[in-house]
Parts: structure tokens; C-alpha cells; sequence
């Protein structure tokens, strides 16, 4: 292999601290909000490589992650994440002294190829709005913006939570309900929704690794008159170690009616219970009742996601 040559393959358990480095290094500002725990990571490292046998036997893998290597040094990474006939890129990664060698371009272009290996006919991804180096290089491999995805955080605080609105009540729900899928797929603005197309249900095997992958995860249908109308998702990945997350969809029909006040509120008691320092959630730009509530319940700006897709 010539001096500098990136090679290219799945991850492996040996590339934990590595992989762990390049993480820290290539998302400073996001872990300093969301917090790191290597623990969970390491644990999470070990479950792939069980993960990597069971897809290798099925032959009709879900979740893959690849890096990119030089003299034997991880210096590139990308994960690859199935929905359906789309394929999400995500933590695409390269080690800062490895830029604009074309480790970025490579790395990408191998995961395009592998998505369509598998059928995939679609690559979404995200991108923060001020990183105009990927944003450059997704738009020279042919990605187009579909939506913009605004980041908020807020220190949990003391008091009542705000009340569920007349005639709404919350049924917990199985992380993995196919049901509860539909509902945030319906929930999305209808542009998005036609980029993500249908959602895949999360394969049998999966969801045991799932549910040992540390954290808390919690699910709960939000309903109205016998029908769920929303889907309310908390998750703490490192609990107390670091930031909590909620994630809200309702359906168009029901947006307004202060659901979008009493969930976030209802997630921040919650951190606070759990002892997480803040919380993060996020509202499309277009979803104008979630981000006002999210303004009146006093969550920061972070920064802003461009979604960005392209056919395969």
C-alpha cells in the first residue's frame, strides 16, 4: 500500500480508542453539550462487534461502521444506517491532521457504495449549517438541502411542569412499536417525509443488542380520543454523565394545542429526576408551534442542521 494510502473496512473491536479519539476530536462542541462517557462507548463498541456477526449470517445488514485507516492509524470514520430503501450517513469523520487529502470524498464515496450494494436508493445525511467545507463536498457529490433542523438545550429547572392539555393523556410504548414509527413519519413536514420514505422496522435481531446498550430510553404514544396523535421519545444515552434528549412528533391536526409545552416540560423533569444536566431536543424550521414553545419554555439556540439527500 503506497505511503498515505487510506484503506478502507468495517470496524473492528481494536479500534476502540482510536475511533474514541477521532470522536472527541472531530465533535469538540457537540460532546461539550451532550457529554461523553467512554464506558458507554466502549460498551457500545462491544455490542457492534456481536452486531457485525448476526448481520454478516442474515446478510441484509441495519447498522454498519466503517473507518478509514493510514500506516494502521484510524484517521476517517462513517456510520451507515438503513430505512427502508434510504440509508442515513451519520458521524462522518476525519482526523484533523488528515483533512483536504480527500479522506472525506473517499470515505463517503465508499458508503454511497454500500448503501447501494444493498439496495439502497437514497442517501440522507445532516450537516451543521456553518460547516461550509462538508457542506462543499456533500454538494459536489450531488446532495441537495430538504430541511433545516434547529438544536436547542436548557438547563432542567425547579418548579411544576407544565399540564398535558385537556383530553390528552401519555400510553407508554414499546422503543421498537412499529405503530409509533408511522406516527413520527406522519408527523414529519410532507417534503421531509417524502425524502425518508416509509420507516424500516428495527430488525429482530437488533433490538436485544438495543436494549443492552446503556442509558435510559423511554416511549410513550400521546393520546386523544382512543387514537394516538403524537409520539413523545426521552433518552439519556449516559444518564447522569451527560445531556438527556427529547424528541416530539405530533400529527399536523393536533399541532397547537400546547402539547408542545407540556411534553418538553414533562422531559425536564424528567433530566432533572435522572440528574442530567440539561436537556436537547430539536424542531424543524418549518414546525412553527415547536419552536415558539420551545422559546416560552426558555431552551438556547445551538445551532442549526441542513438535512441534505441525494438519489442512488
Amino acid at each position: 500500500m503506497p505511503m498515505g494510502t487510506l484503506r478502507i473496512r468495517e470496524l473492528s473491536r481494536r479500534d476502540g480508542a482510536q475511533l474514541i479519539e477521532l470522536f472527541r476530536s472531530s465533535f469538540p462542541r457537540e460532546l461539550e453539550i451532550s457529554g461523553f462517557d467512554v464506558r458507554a462507548v466502549r460498551k457500545s463498541l462491544r455490542l457492534y462487534g456481536v452486531l457485525k456477526v448476526i448481520q454478516r449470517l442474515t446478510r441484509k445488514p441495519f447498522v454498519l461502521f466503517t473507518v478509514g485507516e493510514v500506516e494502521g492509524k484510524v484517521v476517517a470514520a462513517v456510520s451507515l444506517n438503513r430505512e427502508r430503501n434510504a440509508w442515513y450517513i451519520g458521524t462522518v469523520m476525519v482526523a484533523l491532521g488528515h483533512r483536504r487529502k480527500g479522506f472525506g470524498r473517499a470515505i463517503l464515496e465508499h458508503a454511497l457504495g454500500v448503501a447501494r450494494e444493498y439496495g439502497g436508493k437514497r442517501a440522507i445525511l445532516h450537516v451543521l449549517e456553518d460547516n461550509l467545507p462538508a457542506k462543499r463536498l456533500y454538494e459536489s457529490a450531488g446532495f441537495q438541502t430538504f430541511e433545516r433542523v434547529v438544536h436547542f438545550v436548557r438547563e432542567p429547572p425547579e418548579g411544576e411542569e407544565v399540564l398535558l392539555p385537556a383530553g390528552y393523556t401519555l400510553s407508554k410504548t414499546d422503543v421498537f412499536d412499529r405503530r409509533a414509527l408511522g406516527i413520527v413519519h406522519a408527523a414529519r413536514e410532507p417534503e421531509s417525509a417524502e425524502v425518508y420514505g416509509e420507516p424500516e422496522p428495527t430488525p429482530w435481531y437488533l433490538r436485544p443488542l438495543a436494549r443492552l446498550q446503556p442509558g435510559v430510553r423511554e416511549r410513550y404514544a400521546v393520546v386523544h380520543g382512543g387514537q394516538w396523535v403524537g409520539i413523545y421519545t426521552f433518552g439519556a444515552p449516559f444518564r447522569e454523565r451527560g445531556a438527556a434528549n427529547v424528541s416530539i412528533a405530533i400529527l399536523p391536526d393536533h399541532r397547537g394545542s400546547r402539547l408542545e409545552e407540556a411534553l418538553p416540560s414533562r422531559a425536564l423533569g424528567r433530566a432533572r429526576e435522572i440528574g442530567c444536566p440539561r436537556l436537547l431536543t430539536a424542531a424543524d424550521e418549518r414546525n412553527v408551534p415547536l419552536l415558539s414553545a420551545c422559546g416560552r419554555l426558555g431552551f438556547e439556540k445551538l445551532y442549526v442542521m441542513e438535512g441534505m439527500y441525494r438519489d442512488l
